[in-house]
């Protein structure tokens, strides 16, 4: 389902025939600072990315029931993530396996992250000539309803 944020409740998603539902019957604890790239924990899941329209329900701060729906195939004409310093990028396709989408409530606001693995090269090949691995966590959507 992705992390939940600052008082979050029924959420739940439609995504690639699949439904999730989180925080049914308790409210899912603030969003912190330290939040920010941190790939979600036990209460997530990922999902491969392009698989169809995202489907989302959930209920606001206030207790507003939301609801948005947003194809990334749509929204995103150029599916490549975006990373800091593409220079360093290994191969063509520097993705290890299939990015994972990553979706966030948080209040009335949604967001969608790409994660993913890439393979790059190190920032100093002297010392370390092998190819290094960096997590990579990029907003590819935001709204707030």
């Amino acid at each position: 389902m992705g992390r939940l944020g600052a008082y979050v409740t029924n959420a739940w998603l439609k995504y690639a025939g699949l439904i999730s539902e989180l925080c049914v019957t308790q409210v899912a604890r603030e969003k912190r600072p330290s939040d920010v790239n941190r790939v979600p924990g036990v209460l997530s899941g990922f999902y491969k990315a392009f698989a169809g329209p995202l489907e989302m329900k959930w209920r606001s701060r206030d207790g507003t029931q939301l609801s948005h729906t947003v194809d990334l195939n749509k929204e995103i004409p150029d599916p490549h993530i975006q990373y800091d310093h593409p220079e360093r990028v290994f191969a063509k396709e520097p993705i290890l396996g299939f990015p994972a989408l990553v979706v966030e409530y948080d209040d009335r606001t949604v967001n969608v992250y790409f994660a993913a693995t890439l393979q790059v090269r190190p920032l100093d090949p002297a010392s370390r000539p092998a190819v290094e691995h960096v997590d990579t966590y990029t907003l590819v959507y935001s709204r707030t309803l």
